[in-house]
């Protein structure tokens, strides 16, 4: 009898161990710079839709890493080291050419065991969005606000803002209508300065329209944007019930790059 009690809370830690094991994945991969060189210390966390890390990885020398996540959606999942980025760069007195900022993947979803290959410099690929507008044309509607570490730099000095806000709660704030007087924060180049490249599955789709949007911050204050309108994979794989959308950007006029990830759940009005 005294045995049995150790025996079944042993079975009791396997058992949850076992179920852990099934009801999560592992997600690999490695972080590079844009030469193919390893970041090493280089952090990789899961976010919730309230932008709260739920778990959190770091490279090793080789820029490799592994994490163990539980199976579900993620708003997203995002890559830097932490000394080169912007904000804590400048603060550390870290010289400007070296300063980079985030890696963005948009709704991602952690179904089985993935490999999550990284790459970041100095574009920042924000609020990516995919979509497809039932009835229309074929192609997916891409929505995407880049943003040129260089530009950005050289808006603050020029404009000289006192704080920038970050995730901001809206729920309190009186809708207002824009602005005819409403000021443009360019942090993106213009469209012929912004080179566009679309992966959906690992396969390079054509590029239909390029759109320049205003993402409006407040009445007074926009921010330039894009709409894609991409064509359809010729080649369309079949063996994940969601598309990978992948938008590689670079500013042609000081070089700034980045790329991100969108994580789409296949249509079922798409054959």
């Amino acid at each position: 009898m005294k045995q049995f009690f150790p025996t079944l809370f042993l079975m009791l830690l396997c058992s949850v161990a076992y179920a852990q094991q099934q009801d999560s994945v592992t997600i690999s991969g490695r972080v590079t710079d844009y030469g193919g060189q390893p970041i090493d210390s280089a952090c990789v966390w899961w976010q919730n839709p309230q932008s709260n890390n739920v778990i959190e990885a770091i490279t090793d020398k080789n820029g490799h890493y592994t994490a163990r996540v539980l199976k579900g959606n993620y708003q997203k999942v995002a890559s830097i080291y932490l000394p080169s980025y912007a904000h804590v760069a400048m603060k550390n007195g870290l010289p400007k050419t070296e300063h980079r900022l985030e890696f963005w993947a948009w709704n991602f979803i952690a179904d089985r065991d993935t490999t999550l290959n990284i790459r970041y410099n100095r574009m920042e690929v924000y609020g990516l969005h995919a979509f497809r507008i039932p009835g229309a044309m074929p192609a997916y509607q891409i929505y995407v606000r880049p943003m040129s570490l260089t530009r950005f730099y050289q808006w603050m000095k020029e404009n000289k803002p006192e704080s920038i806000l970050h995730g901001e709660t809206l729920g309190n704030i009186k809708q207002e209508s824009q602005s005819k007087d409403a000021k443009e924060s360019q942090w993106a180049p213009r469209p012929e300065q912004l080179k566009t490249t679309v992966w959906i599955d690992g396969e390079e789709v054509k590029i239909l329209m390029k759109q320049e949007i205003k993402e409006y911050i407040n009445a007074n204050e926009y921010a330039n944007a894009y709409l894609l309108t991409v064509d359809l994979p010729k080649h369309p794989k079949t063996g994940l019930p969601y598309r990978v959308f992948k938008v590689e950007l670079e500013d042609l006029e000081n070089g700034d790059r980045g790329e991100g990830l969108y994580y789409m759940e296949k249509e079922t009005y798409i054959k």
